[in-house]
């Protein structure tokens, strides 16, 4: 029984009972006060059910046993108990618990983040079978819609995550000569967080159908999920909303706690200018995570009090399935969601930035082409990211008259981004290219994203932004921003850094097919979908004109040979990590902290904490010719 407490599995099994015992509560407390039956007092015991689920998961792992020990004064832990609870001597077991070490909660996250890619996959995959042949033809209309705001959604959540969570934890304290995070036992809590967060939003397509009220299953919002539409939809929109706010709770633990970590505990002569651009990237992601994702919390949890307790912070006016009193301003939900959602792409692109000008001056053998420009860059994107949120909103209605604002600030934030591509541009220039599969990743962010990017710049422009809003183009630009750019360097990193994390290599061979896959497979898909938007097919339908047909039959083929190369490259990264070659400690010949540690990485990261006199990018004649000689060997170890 000692075993079984605290684990992930007694984590499950309190969960499950508190989510019974809440919501049967409400509902008992409810009938037994005779009150009228209705979709907002189910979803009252849905709430209560999660929060007790949630309550019970943080009981079961043994998270909420160490702010109980303070908050009664009883006796602090000591050195032995620490480090029992990083960890120490525990093996594999220590993936399936409450730990405080952050090379263990990194790989938490990487597992994690690979199963949401994996879901948001297979809705990927669900949509564009629905999208080859007009008509529609497998799924219903509710059903379609809610397979769509899932996968936008949960993408979302994956790729917010994917660089903080599982990089931000392993590699960047290592990066910085630091032992742990500033604050260890909130980042296992962080970890601990979205777990459940994953798992109720996962529950959203079973809440709600066959009843007869109107409200029905799932949600039909869109990843957007604006207030009025929200008020209106099933009763998955309860569970959307918890499981978001338990992840965006999750997001801002994480951020601080990389925020304080780099403020406060980088070695000894680790400057502001001596740190890799890994780091300042994911410090600006932090600060965007921490500053702009409560907005959207707030946002939901709005949406929940207009669903549950007939409030009217959104609903204009009474009628149908629009609770409330009325009076509530649409507009105040929009800028709510779009605070956070603009900011939130750059949040996923900004680590995507430092990890490609590290990956590039690393397998160009060539010190980064004007570091301070790339920092920048990365901050001035940071800042005007919160100055860009309305042109969402040109065709809303909303403050038309600062539309031309909006408009410059949009097209002012590709001057912060180019000086990051003029960097890599600089980088690449007469380097000695070693092309691996990392640096072939992050050479592919660089035309990917520059395809975002223009067709980003028609969409900031107010007239065509009128005739291109609500249609494929936006798809299409928004998915050659996320997928074409923060995904394929999330591809590169893992590439990178996986024998650091796992201490194999990945499988070079089918690392390569799937690269090749991926590139075809993406951009003919996405330049095909740029096509049916300039003809004017619009997003989120099942159904469609035929006029649209040979589009979508093309975008959905290269959509599968896509989804069929990533789920190659996921498969490489697990029998790697079962079965791959080993790896050497530094395997690349990098020059940054991190690979000048032992693999796998000692508990305590350094025997003694390192004292750094240069930059992790000082290559020069002599160093690139010693390690030429090194090159061949490194290269069969990859293989």
């Amino acid at each position: 029984m000692r075993k079984l407490f605290p684990s992930y599995l007694t984590g499950a099994i309190l969960a499950i009972i508190g989510y019974i015992a809440g919501s049967q509560f409400v509902y008992h407390r409810i009938g037994s006060d005779n009150q009228p039956a209705g979709p907002n007092f189910t979803e009252q015991g849905m709430v209560v059910g999660f929060a007790l689920f949630f309550i019970g998961w943080l009981i079961g792992i043994g998270a909420l046993k160490y702010p109980f020990t303070w908050l009664l004064a009883l006796k602090d832990p000591d050195h032995e108990e620490e480090m029992r609870l990083a960890g120490k001597d525990a093996g594999i077991i220590r993936y399936f618990k409450f730990t405080t070490d952050h090379k263990v909660v990194g790989i938490q996250y990487l597992v994690l983040v690979l199963i949401m890619l994996g879901f948001g996959g297979l809705g990927a995959l669900l949509i564009r079978s629905e999208l080859m042949r007009p008509g529609a033809l497998l799924f219903p209309t509710e059903t379609y819609n809610t397979i769509v705001t899932m996968h936008g959604m949960l993408m979302i959540l994956a790729t917010i995550t994917f660089f903080i969570g599982p990089f931000g934890n392993f590699i960047v304290p290592i990066m910085i000569g630091a032992r742990d995070m500033a604050f260890p036992r909130l980042n296992a809590l962080s970890f601990a967080i979205l777990v459940p967060a994953i798992v109720i939003f996962l529950s959203i397509p079973f809440w709600g159908y066959g009843q007869a009220n109107g409200y029905g299953g799932g949600v039909q919002t869109g990843w957007t999920v604006y207030g009025p539409i929200a008020t209106q939809t099933g009763m998955g929109m309860t569970a959307l909303a918890t499981a978001v706010i338990l992840a965006g709770f999750s997001s801002i633990l994480g951020a601080v706690n990389v925020i304080t970590t780099i403020i406060t505990m980088r070695a000894p002569g680790m400057r502001w200018t001596r740190m890799p651009m890994t780091v300042w990237g994911i410090f600006g992601a932090a600060l965007l995570a921490a500053l702009g994702t409560s907005s959207f919390a707030v946002d939901l949890l709005l949406i929940l009090l207009d669903r549950i307790y007939k409030t009217s912070f959104f609903a204009a006016s009474t009628g149908g399935n629009a609770v409330g009193a009325g009076g509530g301003n649409a507009w105040l939900s929009q800028n709510l969601f779009w605070f956070f959602g603009h900011p939130e792409v750059y949040l996923i692109v900004l680590p995507a930035f430092g990890i490609v000008c590290d990956v590039v001056a690393v397998f160009s053998r060539k010190p980064i082409f004007s570091y301070k420009m790339g920092v920048l860059g990365i901050m001035g994107v940071c800042v005007v990211s919160f100055l860009v949120w309305q042109h969402h909103e040109f065709v809303s209605g909303w403050a038309p008259e600062l539309r031309f604002w909006y408009m410059a600030t949009t097209e002012l934030i590709s001057v912060p981004t180019g000086f990051v591509f003029l960097v890599l541009l600089g980088t690449l220039w007469r380097g000695r290219i070693w092309m691996t599969l990392p640096m072939m990743f992050a050479l592919s962010f660089l035309w990917n994203f520059v395809i975002g990017g223009l067709s980003g710049v028609f969409l900031s422009d107010v007239p065509l932004d009128v005739q291109l809003h609500g249609g494929m183009f936006v798809t299409a630009h928004f998915h050659y921003t996320i997928v074409g750019g923060a995904l394929m360097c999330f591809f590169a990193a893992v590439a990178y850094w996986f024998p650091k994390m796992t201490g194999r290599m990945l499988d070079e061979k089918l690392g390569w097919i799937a690269f090749w896959g991926i590139q075809i497979g993406f951009n003919v898909a996405f330049l095909s979908m740029f096509i049916a938007g300039l003809q004017g097919m619009p997003r989120r339908v099942a159904d469609y004109d035929p006029a649209f047909a040979t589009a979508n039959f093309i975008t959905s083929i290269f959509a599968f040979l896509l989804i069929a190369s990533v789920a190659l490259y996921f498969y490489n990264i697990v029998i790697s990590w079962v079965a791959g070659k080993k790896a050497v400690a530094n395997p690349w010949g990098a020059l940054s902290l991190e690979w000048q540690t032992p693999t796998p990485v000692p508990l305590e990261n350094f025997e003694e904490i390192p004292v750094v006199t240069s930059a992790p990018f000082q290559y020069t004649q002599e160093t690139v010719e010693a390690e030429a000689a090194a090159e061949p060997a490194a290269g069969q170890a990859a293989g």
